[in-house]
């Protein structure tokens, strides 16, 4: 039997869309593989601040989201009802900017607990 339901991969909310980056540093090095992105983003904590800045302006959802949170940051999903989805916890900016980076281009999630590891959305 065939199901035309559309199925969201492990990690992801259902519905979920690419989101547009419009801190163009971070879109040129997004090709890198993870632990470099994260190492960048260490070394110039100014552009990780940008995606944070980026994502406090924006006035629409569903979206993607990086917030701060005590001593920690949190990456995750806004939808349309204020819910948060698919929300990763993490300890550093370098870190969550990684993941924010990742998770809205679609390309996975950086999971640095986890050995250094990117959870691929296709089971890579």
């Amino acid at each position: 039997m065939w199901s035309w339901k559309r199925k969201h991969p492990e990690g992801f909310p259902r519905g979920f869309r690419r989101q547009r980056i419009g801190i163009s540093a971070a879109k040129a090095i997004s090709h890198l593989p993870p632990a470099e992105i994260a190492a960048f983003f260490r070394q110039h904590l100014e552009i990780a601040e940008g995606l944070l800045g980026e994502s406090y302006d924006k006035r629409f959802t569903p979206s993607t989201f990086i917030q701060q949170k005590g001593n920690g940051f949190r990456v995750g999903w806004i939808t349309r009802n204020a819910q948060h989805k698919c929300v990763q916890e993490l300890p550093n900016l370098a870190d969550a900017a990684t993941d924010y980076l990742l998770f809205s281009l679609g390309k996975g999630r950086w999971m640095p607990h986890m050995c250094d590891q990117l959870f691929f959305i296709d089971g890579r």
